[in-house]
């Protein structure tokens, strides 16, 4: 059992100079950041803490939390459950952690810049809260990322432009969109979804398809228009035109047995047109 080896929580964080502070298997380095996040974000009011702080409980037991077989944090999944506060600065030391979901929650602050150099990190959902300031420039290097979920907070600036691209229309959300409650949205050039201050999400991706399909189909329209009209000008030329004899000049200047000479005063003046 994990917790027949686990100093209490209590001598762990808290008591300096503790023998046992600095073994990983008695005094889990990640449990310790885990307490100053339940902390900071009032866990004591959270609608399920379940396990959290403890004394002798391992943090892969504690509600939300999911580790690998080394006992570091992959997932904290802790949307709707009452959290505010504000994202605690230990977040950034779950080196490990892979999905970080605080969405529908009431979390104020900034959000952390050792967020943005989590290597791991795919998964950063933390929609409907009332996070402000600006966007950490390290998010530009989460080559792993494929969900962002940064809308329904009062964010601004510019978003780092992202090293990974969206696979789905709701891959990259923020507030993007006008009308917006600042000045001017929320600047995100790699959002495949723009919402605004009313809460309306439309997907950018498809504006600019809309676009480029619209242009298309516009200059589609106006060739074959184009082509209908040569056809009716070239068909009237051929109804009406006559055939214009070869003077003896020019029967002398391309030869009177020329396959030309034949084509020419056989056939219909248009075809040089045709």
């Amino acid at each position: 059992n994990k917790n027949d080896r686990i100093a209490p929580l209590s001598l762990c964080s808290n008591v300096p100079g503790f023998d046992l502070f600095e073994d990983e298997t008695w005094c889990p380095p990640e449990r310790n950041f885990l307490k100053e996040f339940y902390t900071d974000a009032k866990g004591q009011e959270w609608t399920n803490a379940t396990g959290w702080i403890d004394e002798f409980n391992n943090h892969c037991e504690w509600h939300g939390v999911e580790c690998n077989e080394e006992d570091k944090v992959i997932k904290l999944m802790l949307g709707n459950g009452g959290l505010s506060g504000r994202i605690s600065d230990a977040i950034s030391h779950l080196t490990s952690i892979e999905t970080l979901d605080l969405h529908d929650n009431d979390l104020k602050g900034s959000i952390p810049s050792g967020i943005g150099k989590l290597a791991n990190l795919s998964f950063f959902i933390v929609s409907y809260n009332v996070i402000t300031g600006t966007i950490p420039d390290g998010f530009g290097n989460l080559s792993n990322l494929q969900l962002l979920h940064l809308h329904g907070n009062r964010l601004r600036g510019t978003v780092p432009l992202l090293a990974s691209k969206g696979q789905h229309y709701s891959s990259f959300i923020s507030d993007c969109g006008s009308p917006s409650v600042f000045d001017s949205p929320l600047d995100c050039p790699s959002c495949t979804m723009c919402c605004n201050s009313q809460s309306e999400c439309d997907m950018t991706e498809k504006k600019t398809d809309f676009g480029m399909w619209s242009l298309v189909f516009i200059g589609s329209a106006v060739i074959f228009a184009l082509l209908i009209l040569s056809t009716t000008v070239i068909k009237e030329i051929c109804t009406s035109g006559q055939n214009v004899p070869l003077t003896s000049n020019e029967h002398y200047t391309i030869g009177k047995d020329s396959v030309y000479s034949f084509f020419s005063e056989q056939q219909c003046h248009c075809m040089g047109l045709c």
